[in-house]
């Protein structure tokens, strides 16, 4: 039989080609393991040499700040304005190594806390109100653990002599624990250290076959991993191995061919003539064309035969397809009809809140990834419901219609004009900062005002402008929007406020 002869030749030529695949791909394999085993060893020892290196010169930088003023002190008496003169000098010493706040600790607890910087965190300062001078004594370095933070705190623990503590009227034996917010230019400052690529996350980072990645682990006060700082870079070497992987591919299909070149030489034998007559026959719509074959007792008769019946089916076949292309297009429009509704308001022609609920994360996200201004403008209609309950609700949708097409025309087509119900109107802008954010806001206020200023309910709106920052949540971001425009309603309304 036809099938019995060519599985036979088919499975003697698979087994010489998975043997031949499978060994080369195992050698390939060992030798791809080895080489990126070595080049993570490297690559981690590195980057923890480093860090160690950086933290450790920090620590080394701050205490000699507080022995050379020590020094000063135990040679020379000083009055009370010269304390203050080296207070002041020891806080601009501390700005310069970018330590945003500074405690004071006695046995008691956090007696005294000092805000060197703009950045001050509510949740930081009350897990620093946690400490005690036990669990600070011995330690040197570490990093705060505020659950959902954007970026570590990193803490750094001195032993002060007691006349550096009377710069601050503490004459308790006592420890300074200083620290800084980790912010966007000191992860750039580790990717220049290390060349590689630097992201905070409570999870350790995984390697790839393409990516090397080395997860330093961040503790806190107690030596409790908390979190890591994911360091990644491209595999180097892969390279040279994807051109072991072209050989392997070219040397494959060299003996592929080879065996296709035998099994065609059999198949074309065996079965190519009759199938030639039979795809003349589907092509053609001719069953007359395969009666020879369909008394044969082989698999080309069994062919025959039902490439005979095949025929006699297919154009039912075609009726049915058409019919169903129809129902599918018909279903297609539908969907597309629903789309447009989900996205876009009816009454207003702006943008919807399931448009906001796709978009506001992925908007947030980018801004932060490619460090790119992200504002927001809230806008709401005054008096609104005044107007709709003395001139009705038919003169209210006019209104919003107005607003609307005010809107629409002076926005960006990268904007998103947004209803978030009733007369609440939000635009995001990407792209767009404060600035750009409050002139497109006055602009919308006043051709609004123009607008309606002949009509007889005299139309106005309030807005607030705001602009992401780098410790913004989504929440916080908008509420700092709402906050403005509240502002605005507070003080007059028909005014833009711009918050940031």
């Amino acid at each position: 039989m036809i099938a019995q002869k060519l599985r036979k030749l088919v499975i003697q030529s698979s087994i010489i080609f998975v043997i031949f695949t499978f060994v080369l791909g195992i050698l390939l394999l060992k030798n791809l393991k080895s080489a990126f085993d070595v080049q993570f060893k490297e690559f981690s020892l590195n980057v923890s040499k480093a860090l160690e290196f950086q933290f450790s010169q920090k620590t080394k930088e701050l205490q000699r700040t507080f022995d050379n003023l020590k020094s000063l002190f135990d040679r020379l008496p000083l009055s009370e304005e010269e304390y203050v003169f080296f207070k002041e000098s020891l806080i601009s010493n501390l700005k310069m190594l970018n330590i945003d706040f500074l405690a004071i600790y006695e046995t008691s607890g956090l007696v005294q806390i000092h805000y060197l910087g703009e950045q001050h965190s509510t949740r930081a300062e009350n897990l620093l109100n946690r400490l005690s001078l036990k669990q600070l004594t011995g330690k040197s370095h570490f990093f705060l653990d505020i659950p959902n933070l954007s970026f570590p705190i990193e803490l750094f623990v001195l032993y002060p002599s007691p006349k550096i503590l009377k710069l601050w009227e503490v004459e308790t034996p006592s420890i300074i624990l200083v620290g800084k917010y980790w912010t966007v230019t000191d992860f750039v400052k580790l990717e220049e250290l290390t060349g590689a690529s630097v992201s905070y996350s409570t999870n350790p980072g995984n390697s790839s076959l393409t990516k090397l990645v080395y997860s330093y682990p961040l503790t806190d006060q107690s030596n409790k991993n908390f979190g890591y700082l994911v360091f990644s870079k491209n595999f180097t070497l892969l390279t040279k191995y994807l051109v072991y992987v072209v050989i392997l591919v070219i040397l494959s299909i060299i003996l592929l061919i080879s065996i296709l070149s035998i099994f065609y030489l059999q198949l074309k034998k065996l079965a190519l003539a009759p199938f030639s007559d039979i795809i003349y026959a589907i092509d053609n719509h001719t069953p007359d064309t395969v009666e020879k074959y369909i008394y044969r007792d082989d698999e080309i008769g069994s062919l025959a035969n039902a490439i005979k019946n095949y025929l006699h089916q297919r154009e039912q076949i075609n009726l049915y397809l058409k019919e169903l292309e129809t129902k599918n297009q018909s279903l297609r429009s539908l969907n597309e009809q629903i789309r447009q509704l989900l996205e876009k308001d009816v009454l207003t022609g702006l943008l919807t809140r399931y448009v906001f609920n796709s978009q506001i994360e992925r908007l947030y996200v980018s801004s932060k990834a490619d460090r790119i201004p992200l504002s927001a403008i809230s806008i709401d209609a005054d008096n609104f419901k005044k107007i709709n309950d003395t001139f009705g609700h038919n003169v209210g949708d006019e209104v919003l219609k107005g607003i609307a097409e005010v809107i629409l025309k002076n926005v960006r087509a990268s904007d998103f004009p947004i209803r978030m119900g009733g007369e609440e109107i939000l635009i995001l802008l990407p792209e767009a900062d404060i600035d750009a954010a409050h002139l497109i806001a006055e602009r919308i206020r006043t051709k609004v005002e123009e607008k309606f200023k002949e009509t007889p309910y005299k139309v106005t709106i309030s807005l607030g402008v705001t602009q992401l920052k780098g410790n913004d949540t989504i929440e916080s971001f908008l509420k700092r929007a709402d906050e403005a425009l509240y502002i605005s309603k507070s003080n007059g309304k028909n005014r833009t406020t711009v918050l940031f």
